[in-house]
């Protein structure tokens, strides 16, 4: 699973999201934000799970909408 963060792989969205333990955030396998090392990041199945243990959604990647969705402002406009 650290490979596919390293590579930013979307393949596996859905199967799982990381958490970083230094800033309290979780991200899509795919997020472009700057990949944390090895030690600082724990695997969760669900968003729900990364919710549960007391982690935040990611403002880069934003793992808790849809993936490819629209953003707010464009749905506004549609």
């Amino acid at each position: 699973m650290y490979t596919a963060l390293l590579e930013r792989d979307s393949r596996f969205e859905g199967i799982f999201v990381v958490g970083v333990r230094t800033t309290g955030i979780f991200c899509r396998p795919g997020c472009t934000a700057r990949t944390p090392k090895r030690g600082n990041v724990e695997f969760f199945s669900t968003t729900q799970e990364a919710l549960t243990h007391g982690y935040r959604p990611c403002k880069v990647c934003r793992p808790m909408e849809p993936l490819g969705s629209a953003p707010n402002w464009i749905e506004e406009l549609l």
